[in-house]
């Protein structure tokens, strides 16, 4: 399973605004990022009035709306999903989960604080926590980040939770990354390593780049 990250913090401290930042700057540097947010009360996610709305209210189990661009799914379930069963079930293509919330579970943890908002972090932070995003200096022995410094932060979770990779594949066409399932990415490592190792002096390699311009 991809590594899973949580931002964690009190209500409207900025966790989905610090996403927003986070999630260009990752896809920018070649990763593809999967979130999950958290909620701790009942929600309806579909429209009232719409189609799949009224397939829920007459009685249907599962919902499912697919298009050319994208699928929905709405599921009854009997319990809180961990977030190991929903990374496992929904996110195999991606190479990083970002959740809001679940600050009980055991994934790591960057926690988020706007002293604007609440004059405390949160209390009994533990060792699952490794950073803090804060305007204020909170004096802790985890690294602190500005809610602004997204490339900092980006650059923080790569070391920490993707430098382990075993393999990542990075394709940019015309200077921009494009995002890679993992079934793809394998198969690009996998065909050109074979190819390269065939070459002379290309036995082993630790990392390729191929550049082709069509100008």
């Amino acid at each position: 399973m991809p590594p899973v990250v949580s931002l964690v913090g009190k209500p409207d401290c900025g966790k989905t605004t610090l996403l927003e930042k986070l999630i260009p700057e990752l896809n920018r540097r070649g990763f593809r990022v999967g979130t999950i947010k958290h909620h701790v009360h009942e929600f309806e996610m579909d429209t009232p009035g719409k189609d799949t709305w009224r397939h829920k209210r007459a009685g249907a189990h599962t919902v499912a709306l697919s298009s050319p661009g994208g699928i929905g799914v709405i599921k009854d379930v009997d319990h809180d999903a961990t977030i190991e069963e929903l990374v496992g079930r929904f996110f195999d293509d991606v190479d990083l989960v970002i959740t809001e919330g679940y600050k009980g579970a055991s994934a790591p943890k960057i926690e988020v604080f706007r002293s604007s908002a609440h004059p405390d972090p949160l209390e009994n932070r533990d060792e699952t926590w490794l950073a803090l995003v804060t305007d204020v200096p909170l004096k802790s022995n985890l690294p602190e980040f500005s809610a602004d410094d997204a490339p900092g932060i980006a650059a923080f979770l790569i070391d920490r939770l993707l430098a382990e990779t075993p393999s990542h594949t990075l394709l940019q066409v015309n200077g921009s990354a494009i995002p890679l399932t993992t079934f793809i990415a394998e198969l690009f490592r996998k065909t050109i390593t074979g190819m390269v190792t065939t070459l002379k002096g290309c036995k082993d390699p630790k990392s390729i780049t191929i550049t082709i311009r069509n100008d």
